[in-house]
């Protein structure tokens, strides 16, 4: 199953390079909208969840696996910042490409976005990026935060490299940057601190309010992920100390969610924290229900009214990436199979 769902991901970015598309959508079933997006995030995140089980694969895949690596990271400086720094746009930045084959936002400054933490931690992790060249820019992030606590000494990182962006967190984007920090293995100063324990007590929002603490992500499948991820590499007291509950949390999610993927991604954390479990089937069905990403075009605004409806689905714009998903359910399979004894495996 591995070696067809990497193959199918290879052949559809030799599709989508013959005909000029993209790797992504972005939909809402309620408005009958639906467009090809052209960014980074998907192509960049998948890149990164394949480097990270590429120790699984065989020689064969292997090949293929190489292949689509070095077509990915080929398109990366497409997304660089316009003025040659080191962070990275989730669309392209010369000329800007923001909200392509759209009617509207594409025709306003309004919605061209700031670089942002999360596409540029994502292709560090991807890229063979040097330690100093991290500590630029976690140096460079430091000029791009908010208070925490209330308190104008204690601060917090920001999502947006923006100066006139309004401040907000997402705990998944800043898990995202924290791995790229624990992983060069860079010392940790105050703001850290503060946004490792900001992403600890998020812990208890994961359910009650999703989009509040991760609005680009906003499902609880999705945030206990990137939990996972982060925590299965790198250990922190205050959020080791949550692993229970973010166990507890997920086998209580998986009682009531619908969505085949979204189920398969909780499986993927449980594994993740160490959790025996039962394999589950994989295919390479398509699944409307499930997304990677969202977009709140109202959340920016200050005044509370937009803020409310920016919480809304109708409201919201969903990314779907198919070659996102295929890689989902490869790391799924790398990491079902290294729990099963090998005289029972039949993962091929």
């Amino acid at each position: 199953m591995i070696s067809v769902i990497i193959s199918e991901i290879a052949k559809k970015m030799s599709e989508v390079k013959a005909s000029n598309s993209a790797f992504s959508v972005r939909k809402n079933d309620l408005w009958g909208y639906k467009r090809a997006d052209d960014n980074i995030f998907a192509s960049a995140s998948t890149l990164f969840i394949l480097q990270q089980n590429s120790r699984y694969l065989n020689k064969e895949q292997k090949v293929i696996f190489e292949k689509i690596e070095s077509q990915i990271q080929a398109e990366f400086a497409k997304y660089q910042n316009k003025d040659g720094r080191l962070t990275y746009n989730f669309y392209k930045t010369k000329p800007s490409g923001h909200f392509p084959n759209g009617r509207c936002m594409r025709r306003f400054d309004h919605f061209r976005l700031p670089d942002d933490i999360d596409d540029t931690a994502l292709i560090y992790l991807a890229s063979n990026y040097s330690k100093e060249q991290t500590v630029w820019l976690k140096n460079h992030l430091a000029e791009f935060t908010d208070q925490y606590r209330g308190s104008k000494n204690d601060k917090i990182y920001s999502t947006w490299f923006g100066k006139n962006m309004p401040k907000e967190q997402d705990v998944c984007a800043l898990l995202n940057m924290m791995y790229l920090f624990f992983k060069q293995q860079i010392l940790l100063d105050q703001t850290d601190q503060n946004t490792l324990e900001f992403i600890s007590n998020s812990v208890n929002d994961i359910t009650k309010n999703p989009f509040h603490i991760a609005r680009h992500y906003g499902h609880p499948a999705l945030i206990i992920y990137h939990y996972a991820r982060f925590m299965a590499d790198f250990s922190f007291p205050e959020l080791d100390k949550r692993k229970p509950e973010l166990i507890r949390i997920s086998k209580d999610l998986l009682t009531k969610e619908k969505s085949v993927l979204f189920r398969m991604l909780l499986e993927t954390a449980l594994l993740k924290f160490g959790e025996k479990r039962n394999k589950i089937d994989v295919d390479l069905n398509p699944e409307k229900q499930f997304y990677s990403f969202i977009g709140a075009p109202f959340a920016p605004f200050q005044n509370p009214a937009t803020r409310l409806i920016a919480k809304n689905q109708w409201s919201q714009i969903f990314w779907k990436s198919e070659i996102h998903e295929l890689a989902l359910r490869i790391e799924y399979l790398c990491l079902v199979k290294t729990q099963i004894p090998v005289e029972n495996q039949n993962i091929k």
